[in-house]
C-alpha cells in the first residue's frame, strides 16, 4: 500500500442521527471539511456583530443533512411562518428551532464535531 493511500482515504466519522421530541423526523448530521470551515469563517469575518453562539449555530446548520436547510422551498415556508425572511440555513435553524431544541442541536454538534470553546474563541480572535 502507497503511503499516502492512508491520508487521501482517512476514515471518517458516519453520519449521526438524533431525535428531538417535538420532531417526528430524525436528525441527521455529519462532519464539515476544512474548506466548509473556511468558507463560513470568510462569511463571518465581516460581520462584527457575531458571536461564538452564531459561529456556532452556522456551524451546525451547514452540518445538518436533514434536515435541508439550504433547500429554498424549506426556507420560503420559514419565511412565511416566522414572518421575517429566512435567507441562510443559520438562519433557518433559529426560525425553526425553540430555545432548549437548539441548545441540543448545538450540544449534539459540539460532541459529533470535538468542537469546543475554545473553537469559539479562536473564531472570536480571527474577527478581531
Amino acid at each position: 500500500m502507497n503511503s499516502f493511500d492512508s491520508f487521501l482515504n482517512p476514515e471518517r466519522k458516519p453520519n449521526i442521527r438524533f431525535k428531538l421530541s417535538p420532531y417526528p423526523d430524525e436528525f441527521e448530521m455529519r462532519l464539515l471539511s476544512a474548506e466548509e470551515d473556511r468558507e463560513i469563517l470568510r462569511r463571518m469575518q465581516g460581520d462584527k456583530k457575531l458571536d461564538g453562539a452564531d459561529a456556532l449555530i452556522a456551524y451546525a446548520a451547514e452540518a445538518l443533512v436533514v434536515p435541508d436547510l439550504h433547500n429554498a422551498d424549506f426556507q420560503d415556508k420559514l419565511s412565511k411562518k416566522a414572518g421575517r425572511p429566512v435567507l441562510s440555513p443559520a438562519d433557518a435553524l433559529v426560525a425553526m428551532t425553540t430555545s432548549a431544541e437548539l441548545s441540543a442541536i448545538l450540544g449534539a454538534y459540539t460532541e459529533f464535531s470535538g468542537v469546543d470553546v475554545t473553537f469559539t474563541e479562536g473564531v472570536e480572535e480571527i474577527k478581531n
